[in-house]
């Protein structure tokens, strides 16, 4: 199960006390680190092997705006490792209402080399044994218990 709960803080919000886009797509990052070390792959694992994320396409939808001090869930309902990383993440109000979503796309960044890369080996074997097809390309629609 990939979904984590938070209350949205005051760096999230606006002079409107709306959460800005910009903390959607940071708690979808967020949940996309707790998801790789759920996987084995912690953050020091990462720096162990000189690897980073850069950020691409960003898709934002709201549905409902998530206010200042509210309660929300958010959980990833979507992932798919290829040479890009697609992750589609979904906000809940403490009603269980879906108040947005956001698809995110990400590459694996080699620090050394500074280049973007392809999924390495050592990362994959993390997932082999998660249903994939060939050509190691993950795809998962993860489901939720609540």
């Amino acid at each position: 199960m990939i979904c984590k709960n938070y209350t949205v803080t005051g760096e999230d919000v606006n002079d409107s006390m709306v959460m800005e886009t910009i903390a959607y797509t940071s708690y979808t990052l967020k949940l996309w680190y707790h998801f790789l070390f759920n996987n084995g792959i912690s953050k020091e694992k990462l720096n162990a092997l000189h690897l980073g994320f850069v950020e691409e396409n960003n898709e934002f939808i709201c549905y409902k705006n998530l206010m200042f001090t509210e309660s929300f869930l958010i959980e990833m309902k979507h992932c798919q490792i290829d040479d890009k990383i697609k992750i589609k993440s979904s906000f809940f109000n403490a009603k269980n209402e879906c108040c947005a979503e956001v698809t995110k796309e990400i590459q694996w960044f080699d620090q050394i080399q500074k280049e973007v890369i392809v999924t390495p080996k050592k990362i994959l074997q993390h997932f082999n044994s998660r249903p994939s097809s060939m050509n190691h390309n993950i795809n998962w629609n993860l489901k939720f218990l609540y």
